[in-house]
């Protein structure tokens, strides 16, 4: 399988996913356009996770909003020489050199998302997007009630269809179910 053919445009084999990349707009923290598309693309078999889970959410009266899912070493690339910090931004890997692959934006095995209201309104959350203080993060004390409420039930559910909550973004998860594939450097349009 090539790396074009583990990708799928989520829009294609689900229409109710609300699509906002934020890094296909300068509205993000690099404050730049990172992305030459809007469309969202993902690994075939982590779309079939999420799309499990957006019906969990569905029927518990929500909608699932995905800020970020693939992402091409490229972009990666770009993002890194915006924002050096590996704190923020994961150093682009070498393909020049063997790697094992893991689950991440590159493969379109890692997703970012947040939940909506039936009318479209993003539901409370402990924070924005990649913002990167340790309200983000679900094991602060900091955070409201209801903030915590909705994004531990997010995380809930993400995990037991088969993703992985990460301890200091509330919004990304790992497919951990699948096996990670190469990473990849498509561009779509």
């Amino acid at each position: 399988m090539n790396d074009r053919d583990s990708l799928v445009r989520l829009l294609d084999l689900d229409d109710e996913f609300v699509i906002d990349l934020k890094y296909a707009t300068s509205d993000n923290f690099t404050q730049k356009k990172i992305y030459n598309s809007s469309e969202c693309y993902i690994n075939k078999d982590t779309a079939k996770l999420l799309i499990k889970a957006k019906e969990i959410f569905k029927r518990d009266g929500y909608k699932v909003k995905v800020w970020d899912v693939y992402r091409p070493i490229s972009a990666q690339r770009l993002m890194y020489e915006i924002i050096p910090d590996n704190n923020l931004v994961a150093t682009p890997p070498d393909m020049s050199k063997p790697i094992d692959f893991e689950y991440s934006h590159m493969n379109g095995m890692s997703v970012d998302i947040t939940l909506l209201d039936l009318d479209g309104n993003e539901i409370e959350m402990p924070t924005e997007f990649d913002d990167f203080t340790e309200m983000a993060g679900l094991k602060c004390d900091k955070i409201p009630p209801i903030a915590k409420k909705n994004a531990e039930y997010l995380r809930d559910i993400m995990e037991s269809v088969g993703f992985e909550g990460y301890d200091y973004e509330w919004w990304h998860f790992n497919d951990i179910t699948n096996d990670p594939t190469p990473y990849s450097d498509i561009q779509f349009e």
